[in-house]
């Protein structure tokens, strides 16, 4: 069990290493998350909706069921 718990705290300890080493490049990412977000926000341009139209539903329903 000590061995257990041994290799937990030394998994938990790499873990905080690889926080602690990466820390810079995770306050860039979120930066920059953050300014694309604020950019997508000011554009004019919305992106088109990926939903299909009902009517090219209905459509491709009846195509469907008249091959049937």
């Amino acid at each position: 069990m000590a061995t257990v718990m041994l290799f937990l705290m030394g998994v938990v300890a790499c873990i905080e290493c690889v926080k602690y080493f990466t820390r810079k490049h995770t306050i860039l990412e979120q930066q920059a998350f953050l300014a694309r977000q604020i950019s997508n926000l000011n554009s004019p341009e919305k992106e088109s909706s990926s939903e299909v139209p009902v009517e090219v539903f209905s459509a491709a329903i009846t195509t469907f069921e008249s091959e049937k």
